[in-house]
């Protein structure tokens, strides 16, 4: 059974396999090159969506592909964002959304490719929330940077619902737990692959439930995390950022069909974090990265016509003026048109 997935997933890797063969081969001396150092930020505290950076670092592929690589965790895709423009990061992980409007604020970062095609974004509470409307008014815990500051104004949109009426309470991640299990919040930004795992397992002692309600099913339909860099970087390093893609692409790969090593990689990295957590987490990412767009054109790419979808309905329900050109918000070498 294991090898008949393992052959149903080659489709995410082979054309990456092929390109990074060629660029190894490119030196007919066999020199190798001192690995660049990089710095690249998570979006948050790591779980186990980040294993494949993890697991792609501890096999040697982003070695091979000539970085070395070190892993910072942040805050929030508007952390990343902002520490990726002022040059304080090489390379970073965001939610699309959260790109949009920053380069529509005048941000100078892009994406060159799409590490998850889907949102695994959205809301956990101890009370069932089906429909946007039941969260108006009820008090949402999510630090300033928090992508879903931006993405639940797209989805009130879409309801036509009043954004003002999203009730925020301001706080550090680090405490979203303990806000919601002990009632001094409704609901808090929380992801299905990330955040509900490990909250499931804490409230199970307090004889406790909770409830996750996913953006996507709100009508999110857009791209989920980029990887982004600064555009000049793009500009004038893009074979390093392709590069970098490729090996990030080997990595999923890997972690897809060697889940339990894919769990210990990000588990050594993060002593707090426990194998069986960090699995648990990385099963629930997958599906958002073996999508039926990934089937057709391949993982990492992000197409013109999906990309506009993208920025029209962030766009729309931000009233961003003006409205980002595809090119603004991802690198055009890397866009398949």
């Amino acid at each position: 059974m294991s090898s008949m997935i393992r052959s149903r997933q080659r489709w995410l890797l082979l054309p990456g396999v092929c390109a990074l063969a060629l660029l190894r081969s490119i030196d007919p001396a066999g020199a190798q090159p001192q690995p660049a150092r990089v710095t690249f930020l998570t979006n948050y505290v790591f779980q186990g969506r980040h294993a494949p950076f993890f697991l792609g670092r501890d096999k040697g592929f982003y070695r091979e592909a000539g970085f070395d690589l070190n892993i910072v965790p942040a805050t929030g895709s508007g952390f990343v964002i902002s520490a990726i423009d002022s040059a304080k990061a090489d390379y970073g992980m965001a939610e699309s959304a959260s790109v949009v409007q920053a380069v529509a604020r005048g941000a100078k970062v892009k994406g060159f490719a799409v590490f998850m095609d889907v949102s695994t974004s959205g809301l956990a509470s101890l009370q069932p929330h089906p429909t946007p409307q039941s969260v108006a008014g009820k008090p949402i815990a999510a630090s300033l940077t928090d992508s879903a500051r931006v993405i639940l104004p797209v989805v009130f949109s879409r309801a036509r619902l009043d954004a003002s009426r999203i009730n925020w309470v301001t706080s550090d991640p680090s405490v979203y737990f303990s806000l919601l299990l002990g009632g001094r919040v409704e609901l808090i930004t929380a992801s299905s692959d990330g955040d509900v795992p490990t909250l499931r397992r804490a409230a199970e002692s307090r004889r406790q439930t909770v409830h996750f309600a996913s953006f996507a099913d709100w009508g999110y339909d857009v791209f989920g995390y980029f990887l982004v860099a600064r555009a000049d970087r793009l500009a004038g390093a893009d074979a390093q950022a392709r590069a970098f893609a490729m090996a990030t692409a080997r990595a999923v790969q890997y972690a897809i069909e060697h889940p339990d090593e894919a769990a210990q990689s990000v588990s050594r990295a993060a002593p707090a974090l426990p194998a069986a957590t960090a699995l648990a987490q990385w099963k629930e990412s997958i599906p958002s990265i073996q999508t039926a767009f990934v089937r057709q054109h391949g993982y990492g790419q992000a197409t013109e016509a999906r990309l506009r979808q993208t920025i029209a309905l962030v766009s729309e329900a931000l009233s961003l003026n003006p409205t980002p050109a595809p090119i603004d918000v991802y690198g055009d070498k890397f866009l398949k048109r």
